[in-house]
């Protein structure tokens, strides 16, 4: 059987003097596993044989994220492409999204090394912008993808759509499409409900909507939602995916969002409960 190898998502910022990361190598060397590293971290680690990116995301068995929810997303979406499972170690305050915590290290990889795991699909988006008939964008989003005004600019009206079907114009500062993952990120803050990350559904939720009645809306994954920003809206707009990847949208611009066939793949070593996990953050977090 070929050896198992682990591609490290390393946050700098995060691992101080790379000391989280330099066990993480331990253990996967003690688990007789093969560790692959960015040469930017090889170098900071006093080491040869770094890789590029390709290499990381392409050769790798797992891509371990090693920092918060927001390295954890930026792994899966590089590793997308190449359909490589994807765990994460928290580095980060909240923490949703990895399961092993630092104490856990020696265990997670034992597990990993022996084939003690699970893995879970979750969803994800992809999101285009067409402006005047060509796409400005494509990109895609594990989390949500979200429309909304400018710093400094007035409120944005967003016309919905569901399959070419009228939904609503939403007055306010913009709209979060969300995967059941993202519903515990920016959906959950704006009021929308919190969704089992193991569903198939896109959830709508306006941000600040100036209208009383305005809530959030749940689709299928069969659907397909457009976007549409008011002819006559002067001021600046901008989409981001995930938070992370963000690109100006104008008057007229039509955001076109829907489920894509392929999800990214979670390892799972514990099988942990989604509401203990949810208990445990919210509630710590409001404590701290």
């Amino acid at each position: 059987m070929d050896q198992i190898r682990i591609g490290l998502s390393v946050n700098e910022k995060r691992d101080k003097d790379l000391l989280v990361t330099k066990k993480v190598i331990e253990c996967i060397l003690k688990y007789e596993m093969i560790p692959l590293l960015l040469k930017p971290v090889a170098t900071s680690l006093g080491l040869s044989g770094g890789v590029d990116e390709a290499e990381l995301y392409g050769t790798s068995t797992f891509v371990v994220s090693l920092g918060g929810d927001g390295t954890l997303l930026n792994a899966a979406r590089s590793v997308f492409r190449y359909n490589v499972p994807v765990f994460g170690i928290n580095l980060g305050t909240v923490g949703f999204l990895a399961e092993v915590e630092i104490n856990e290290l020696d265990n997670a990889f034992l597990r990993l090394s022996r084939g003690e795991y699970s893995l879970v699909n979750r969803m994800v988006l992809s999101a285009s912008i067409n402006r005047n008939g060509s796409n400005v964008l494509e990109g895609i989003a594990l989390n949500d993808v979200v429309v909304s005004r400018g710093g400094l600019s007035r409120l944005i009206r967003l016309k919905v759509y569901v399959d070419n079907q009228f939904i609503d114009s939403f007055p306010g500062d913009g709209v979060i499409v969300s995967t059941p993952t993202g519903s515990t990120a920016y959906t959950l803050s704006a009021g929308g409900p919190i969704v089992q990350p193991d569903m198939k559904m896109m959830i709508t939720t306006p941000i600040c909507p100036h209208i009383l009645y305005s809530r959030s809306f749940i689709t299928s994954p069969e659907r397909i939602l457009r976007i549409c920003v008011n002819d006559d809206y002067p001021d600046s707009a901008i989409l981001t995916l995930d938070g992370q990847e963000g690109v100006g949208v104008v008057a007229g611009d039509i955001i076109t969002i829907r489920c894509m066939d392929q999800g990214v793949r979670f390892v799972s070593i514990y099988q942990l409960n989604f509401y203990d996990i949810l208990r445990a953050k919210i509630h710590g977090k409001e404590n701290e």
